[in-house]
């Protein structure tokens, strides 16, 4: 999962791979889990762990390092191997000063954290969004979080990631938590928006507005279309006016283009969009305001795994 660069986002928590005295079901539990949050991410650049939770005892007398070879037969050892296989493919970071724990409140908990979820705090707070991994069956705690170090009061939101479900959230909050730049703002967007295709010749310039002013209404729009524009289709069976309703309840203002346009031949043929060498036509339309800014998209295409093509980024086409 590229994320632009070559560095990491998420940190295992190492305290959390102590499952020691835990039912055999438990365990094979938690190796899945483990295991699951682990395969989207797991790309030798996207996750790290520091060099201590190898040492980490799993179960009784099973460590990380040995998980795969171990002759304990509690966990199945294709189980084993396969988390094994996606730990080798995570960064193993050296412990630094910085990364030594010291006591922070988050969600209620007062407590000394782990050296992996210090280090992943130290980088939030140095302005890098920053995920958590807890390896967990009873999540307590989910989510963009706010820890507060109790020594010095600096404070820093944090992502406690336990299931790959919560991947979405978290990369849509990178928006949130970071500077994004304009030109990384495609390679992060697959990540927290995977209902939707992006054509390649999108750029923010072509709106009215600046990169900052039209960032939190794209956000916006994105999420309600990813999340439910299909829903909403299949759902009033085609009414357009119902599926608009039903959108507006997410604070965003969508249309499909009006018979004046579909009948101006001009106009009609500005909104077929060529991606991957085959033309769609982008029939619908988002607004920023009544008169400036429109992003316009497709109906979720069949032939590209139901996505929506975000087709075209405009001041205003031709109506």
């Amino acid at each position: 999962m590229p994320d632009g660069n070559d560095d990491y986002r998420v940190v295992i928590d190492e305290d959390s791979l102590n499952w020691c005295g835990r039912s055999d079901d438990e365990v094979q539990r938690l190796v899945r889990a483990f295991a699951d949050v682990l395969e989207p991410l797991a790309d030798g650049r996207q996750v790290a762990l520091m060099r201590n939770a190898w040492s980490a005892e799993c179960w009784e007398g099973v460590t990380l390092v040995d998980i795969a070879y171990t002759s304990d037969r509690r966990v199945p050892r294709d189980r084993r191997v396969w988390l094994a296989r996606l730990l080798d493919k995570c960064r193993t970071l050296e412990p630094q000063e910085q990364d030594i724990p010291q006591q922070v409140n988050y969600g209620g908990h007062v407590e000394e954290p782990s050296w992996g979820m210090t280090h992943a705090w130290t980088h939030a707070v140095a302005g890098r969004a920053m995920a958590c991994l807890i390896v967990t069956i009873e999540p307590t705690l989910a989510g963009w979080t706010v820890v507060d170090r109790m020594v010095d009061g600096a404070t820093a939101h944090l992502h406690f990631l336990s299931e790959a479900s919560q991947l979405r959230e978290f990369w849509r909050g990178v928006f949130k938590y970071e500077a994004v730049p304009e030109e990384r703002f495609f390679v992060l967007a697959e990540q927290a928006f995977p209902g939707l295709i992006f054509a390649e010749d999108l750029r923010f310039r072509r709106f009215a507005g600046s990169y900052g002013d039209v960032l939190p209404w794209i956000i916006q729009l994105f999420t309600a279309l990813d999340d439910h524009f299909a829903a909403a289709l299949e759902r009033h069976r085609g009414d357009q006016n119902k599926v608009m309703a039903e959108m507006s309840t997410y604070h965003v203002d969508i249309s499909p283009e009006s018979p004046g346009t579909r009948k101006n031949a001009r106009a009609w043929a500005q909104r077929l969009v060529t991606y991957r060498g085959v033309e769609y036509r982008c029939d619908w339309h988002g607004k920023r305001l009544w008169n400036l800014d429109r992003v316009h998209f497709s109906r979720p295409l069949a032939e590209q795994e139901n996505r929506i093509l975000i087709g075209i980024f405009t001041d205003h086409l031709d109506t």
